[in-house]
């Protein structure tokens, strides 16, 4: 089964093959791309991370302000917590 699978790969592989034999890119492409490629000018691994970072702003800034909401959400439910402990405490003199 696997090497008629692989036949059948291989026969279909060739016909594209034959298909576009006869491709080629135009004349100038290789220069067009290469002065693409200078025109893009030269960045550092400084602007790279610049770039990707400016894009992670809107999801640093949502999970700042759901971080924010959980810990105020915790700290009421301290407070609650803490509030109803008190009011079991009993003082005798």
């Amino acid at each position: 089964m696997k090497r008629e699978v692989d036949e059948a790969m291989d026969e279909r592989l060739a016909g594209i093959g034959r298909r576009t034999a006869a491709l080629r890119p135009r004349a100038g492409f290789d220069d067009r791309v290469m002065r693409a490629v200078k025109a893009s000018g030269s960045h550092g691994l400084f602007e790279d991370v610049l770039r990707a970072a400016r894009a992670m702003v809107p999801v640093a800034v949502m999970a700042a302000a759901l971080a924010m909401g959980w810990a105020v959400r915790t700290d009421q439910a301290a407070d609650m917590s803490l509030a109803a402990s008190f009011d079991a405490v009993e003082l005798e003199w």
